[in-house]
């Protein structure tokens, strides 16, 4: 008992001579204080999160109307054109029950993304327009691809590189970031062997307004302000040179659009979806073999599994209208051309200021002078569509 009365006494001895000795007190943290270090948090943890977390874009949903998946009654309808657009239409109507007739003038199917054989001595090529690359943002070709289960035909490039010939610039390597804005744009500046050839001036008003446009696009408000500008005249002043040489043009162009006719609100527009506003943005996904091969064939195959009909060197001669609604349709097969052209009728609808008379309709289309014994075909001899005037 002794020695344990002399151990209870010795636990008490150090808050004993604490008591003695007293200790500065803390001072409390003032209200601001607190919100400032919340803040700072707050915005550390945001930046974290959005630096690492990379979300993913949101993913296509398919319509929420209620609709019949399937028709009731079964009904013919004619698409013209075989194009990507053309067969991707066939494509859903022959699985919806529709009895599909597809058209296309040319001897393949695909329009830009056709190829064909060709024989060079005694071997055998496939040829194509050029390269062809699918965003990850087209979302309703990837459900395409799916539905026919070729997936595998595709294959993600790891890496594209834009060369510039002048020598000025570094090839710019793009690979796939999955990196929300601003990040993306960060990531961009540091892989680019590029970055000090921006030309970016943060002391520049005009700088400022390319940055805004870049992280603010509103569609309405963006295309008010600049769809009346074309990115030709918009670089013409304080532009950061370098960032239009390295992104801007060759994107643009990549679009099939001049900078002097291309407007900026549509070259925002592009961007915005493409890159700035899409974590997705840069990447590509490239077929394993030709376009013909991978994608348009087996498109054409799932059609006529449906009891669609795809037919090639046709073109459509007239279109009839009944009540105002096109009722039937005209095509001619084979070999439709014609040693004398105007078989056509005078175009009506095709005016301008030169008074210029037009014959035809379609992709055959014919301008002539007033009285005069020539005319000009409007008929690309590359695909056959009207040149544009």
């Amino acid at each position: 008992m002794p020695y344990a009365v002399f151990v209870f006494k010795a636990r008490y001895r150090v808050p004993l001579m604490s008591q003695s000795t007293n200790p500065p007190q803390s001072q409390p943290i003032s209200r601001r204080t607190a919100l400032k270090f919340l803040g700072v948090g707050a915005a550390g943890g945001l930046l974290g999160y959005s630096r690492f977390s990379k979300p993913e874009p949101a993913v296509f949903v398919q319509d929420s109307l209620d609709l019949p998946r399937m028709l009731n009654n079964r009904k013919t309808v004619a698409v013209v054109g075989a194009g990507l657009a053309g067969l991707a239409c066939a494509y859903e109507l022959s699985q919806r029950g529709f009895a599909v007739t597809l058209l296309e003038k040319s001897p393949q199917l695909g329009g830009k993304i056709a190829s064909w054989p060709i024989q060079v001595g005694k071997e055998t090529f496939m040829m194509e327009h050029g390269f062809h690359g699918f965003f990850p943002q087209y979302y309703n070709l990837k459900s395409v691809v799916e539905e026919l289960e070729i997936t595998d035909n595709f294959v993600s490039l790891e890496s594209y590189a834009v060369v510039f010939r002048d020598g000025k610039y570094q090839p710019e390597v793009f690979r796939p970031n999955h990196s929300a804005f601003p990040w993306n744009i960060v990531d961009l500046a540091i892989s680019s062997p590029n970055r000090l050839k921006w030309g970016i001036n943060m002391t520049k008003p005009a700088h400022w307004q390319v940055f805004r446009e870049i992280g603010g696009f509103q569609t309405q408000k963006s295309f008010a302000r600049l769809d009346n500008i074309s990115v030709a005249d918009w670089v013409k002043g304080e532009f950061p040179r370098g960032l239009y040489d390295l992104y801007f043009l060759p994107f643009a162009k990549s679009s099939l659009n001049a900078p002097d006719q291309l407007s900026v609100g549509e070259l925002m527009q592009f961007f915005h979806f493409y890159f700035f506003g899409n974590p997705e943005g840069l990447a590509f996904n490239g077929t394993r073999q030709d376009m013909g091969t991978s994608l348009v064939q087996p498109i054409a195959r799932a059609i006529e599994s449906k009891g669609g009909r795809v037919l090639t060197d046709v073109a459509v001669s007239n279109i009839h209208w009944e009540n105002d609604r096109i009722d039937s349709l005209s095509y001619q097969s084979g070999d439709v051309q014609s040693k004398v052209p105007f078989w056509v009728k005078r175009n009506a609808e095709l005016t301008d200021s030169n008074s210029t008379e037009y014959f035809g309709a379609g992709d055959s289309v014919f301008a002539a002078a007033p009285g005069g014994k020539e005319a000009i075909s409007l008929s690309c001899t590359h695909q056959g569509c009207t040149v544009m005037k």
